[in-house]
């Protein structure tokens, strides 16, 4: 009976113990699980601007600072011109008190919906409030992000218009049939004059057919002058305390001009490109000798843009003095190269 106890003890001790473990457990994956807030996000922009404004309920800011550019997008026809205005004020002063997740890609997604939606009026509290007293550095860069960001989404087609019906042209002469009511009712008279002359017309040959390009409204064309000469013109002031662009604050000029290139490159084909051009030369030209060379790396840019935004008759035509001022001014900097 020893014996069989002392074999019993060594088996026991031969055989290893397994015990319950969570490390073979493989976790969930949890990356497309939406998040449960008691908080319900805003239906309406009114709400979404109470809440932005409600400086004690964090969960509630957070709520509505997500659903801002979806409102501020979907109400655009319902939203007042005030209300945008107001709206944009609160987005710009709005701070990180409580380290909402993706608070800055959130708050500067919705200021450019907002922009986007009232060009006019938001651009001008923009431009008017970025040489204000009063904003830090932070504020003032945003400003400038927004209204660049802005000028280019506003610059791109909205969409292809819908084109009227057009005829289908028979071969051989035959008469071309329209469709009064596939024309809306009535029919273009140029249309029924080209229908009667293909009817009377013999073709030997007939290539392919060029589809036309459709016409497109430019969004950007009607404020472009609003994004750009405000801030063009007291780039010189000195009497704010705050920001002193040709002096300490050289940072921020160059983010200007770099935002200056950017909205004369979205005005393209506007009729008042020209003109910007010539004003925006001469403001480069103010500039060429500054100490930083960051600023100066930005004047380059903003040459590059003046060239692709104005047609070359123009340039060799009404600016060649300052395209032939500016060649020589672009030698130089190349000579200073390392």
């Amino acid at each position: 009976m020893a014996s069989l106890s002392v074999n019993t003890e060594e088996k026991e001790k031969a055989v290893p113990v397994e015990y319950d473990s969570d490390d073979d457990l493989e976790p969930y994956d949890m990356s497309h699980d939406a998040k449960v807030t008691k908080e319900k996000p805003p239906v309406y922009i009114g709400d979404c601007l109470d809440g932005l404004m409600s400086r004690e309920n964090p969960a509630r800011i957070a709520a509505c600072l997500e659903a801002a550019e979806r409102l501020i997008r979907d109400e655009r026809k319902l939203v007042e011109k005030q209300v945008a205005t107001e709206l944009a004020k609160v987005l710009l002063h709005l701070q990180d008190e409580y380290s909402i997740e993706n608070f800055s890609r959130l708050r500067h997604r919705a200021l450019i919906a907002t922009t986007v939606n009232f060009p006019h009026q938001v651009a001008l509290y923009l431009t008017r409030e970025f040489y204000e007293p009063n904003y830090n550095i932070r504020q003032r860069l945003d400003m400038l992000e927004v209204l660049a960001s802005a000028a280019q989404e506003l610059s791109k087609p909205a969409g292809e218009p819908s084109s009227p019906p057009s005829c289908a042209r028979r071969r051989g002469g035959e008469a071309c049939e329209v469709s009064c009511s596939a024309l809306g009712g009535t029919a273009d008279w140029r249309e029924l004059v080209q229908q009667r002359i293909d009817k009377n017309t013999r073709h030997f040959a007939q290539g392919r057919a060029k589809r036309e390009t459709p016409a497109l409204h430019s969004r950007f064309a009607e404020v472009a002058g609003v994004f750009f000469y405000p801030l063009l013109t007291f780039y010189d002031r000195r009497d704010s305390r705050t920001l002193d662009l040709l002096g300490d604050d050289s940072l921020v000029l160059s983010r200007l001009v770099y935002t200056l290139g950017v909205v004369m490159h979205a005005s393209l084909h506007a009729p008042i490109a020209q003109q910007m051009a010539v004003d925006f030369m001469q403001f480069i030209w103010a500039l060429r000798f500054h100490t930083q060379p960051y600023v100066r790396q930005a004047l380059l840019f903003a040459v590059a843009m003046v060239i692709l935004s104005t047609p070359a008759h123009s340039l060799m035509t009404d600016m060649s003095e300052e395209v032939l001022e500016c060649r020589y001014w672009l030698l130089g900097e190349y000579c200073l190269l390392p």
